[in-house]
């Protein structure tokens, strides 16, 4: 699946939620389709993500979607869940950490 960059203003909730699953999907390698990924899941128990896998994740959201995660908040967003809302957070001028 292709998605082309948008610019951060008109990304919608949907759209970082939808997308971010994609791209977990694609980066770590999973055999299970983007809507079956359980939001709970811790990325790196559940789904074998190691510490470059996520850096390749924030990578992907930030080309795709305009929204740059810093490096150094992947170790703190362990489910997929932590991840959509920290992007959410900076797509919204917060930082995520209140």
């Amino acid at each position: 699946m292709t998605i082309t960059q948008v610019s951060t203003a008109q990304v919608s909730d949907e759209t970082v939620r939808t997308t971010t699953l994609d791209i977990i999907v694609d980066e770590l390698e999973l055999d299970v389709e983007p809507e079956e990924v359980d939001l709970a899941a811790d990325l790196i128990e559940v789904y074998g993500a190691d510490s470059l896998g996520l850096i390749q994740v924030l990578a992907r959201v930030n080309k795709q979607l305009g929204i740059r995660v810093p490096r150094e908040k992947a170790v703190d967003l362990r489910t997929v869940e932590l991840l959509i809302q920290q992007i959410i957070d900076i797509r919204d001028g917060k930082d995520g950490d209140q």
